[in-house]
């Protein structure tokens, strides 16, 4: 990964934020924030070459980002100024993913996923256990994960402009939960946000062959003729994106076919 997709990334979240804010053009956010349209087109262009962390992470707090958002962002600029990339995914915590800073600008999120509950639909209980079995984590971190989980639950699922989230859930991924003590509150969790009206969950029958077999992914889209959709697959090999048309059409088709096959929660 190059310096130069870093800040291509960052320039073009912090377009995103800006616009999301209702700041249209730079003329607009430079005169509220008292500087110039040049140094905040040099930061949305990634023309600038070193990017500051704190600069990065003002704006997006001016614009209304989340803190785990914004936590992010400063990470790239950081390892885009110590002139090493290609470490910022490993170095940082695992929850720390280009998708997640995507989420709360989108204006509808598609999620089908085979083993585990969907990290924003996760009660604190179950996404703990998921932490201590893998083993990977401190509990401080564990900790700290959890805490920016509900920063994003709280910025996808409850906020005033929450995206419409549709979930397919495998019934594989209910039941290996049945026998721990978190299953009832988590499922209780389950049927109050497929309560809220901007949320829908499917359950994907056992034992049946479909479309989604190749594990789970995620399909972003956003308002406005100038948004690309995005798609996240997430394997064995590690995290893949889509982001061309021919891309993302063939997931969202690959996601309707097996919303076809799924029945809403109950």
């Amino acid at each position: 990964m190059s310096a130069g997709f870093l800040q291509r990334d960052l320039g073009d979240l912090l377009t995103r934020w800006r616009i999301r804010a209702g700041y249209t053009s730079r003329e607009a956010v430079a005169y509220e924030f008292g500087t110039t349209k040049d140094i905040i087109g040099s930061y949305e262009t990634a023309k600038l070459q070193y990017m500051e962390p704190m600069t990065v992470g003002w704006l997006l707090g001016k614009y209304g980002a989340p803190d785990y958002v914004i936590a992010e962002a400063e990470m790239k600029a950081k390892q885009i100024r110590q002139g090493s990339p290609n470490t910022w995914r490993d170095s940082g915590p695992r929850w720390f993913e280009r998708l997640k800073q995507l989420e709360p600008l989108a204006a509808t999120i598609d999620i089908f996923e085979d083993a585990y509950i969907t990290g924003v639909l996760q009660t604190r209980a179950y996404g703990r256990a998921v932490m201590e079995v893998g083993g990977q984590l401190t509990l401080n971190q564990i900790d700290d994960s959890l805490d920016l989980r509900a920063s994003r639950r709280e910025a996808v699922v409850e906020s005033e402009r929450a995206p419409r989230i549709r979930v397919i859930q495998t019934q594989y991924s209910l039941d290996i939960m049945k026998r721990e003590a978190f299953y009832e509150e988590q499922m209780g969790q389950l049927r109050a946000d497929n309560e809220r009206p901007n949320i829908e969950i499917y359950i994907l029958p056992a034992q049946l062959f479909h479309p989604s077999m190749e594990g789970p992914y995620t399909i972003l889209s956003f308002d406005g003729n100038d948004e690309r959709d995005v798609g996240y697959h997430e394997g064995p090999f590690g995290a893949h994106y889509e982001a061309t048309k021919k891309e993302t059409d063939r997931v969202r088709d690959v996601f309707s076919d097996t919303l076809a096959m799924a029945e809403r929660l109950t």
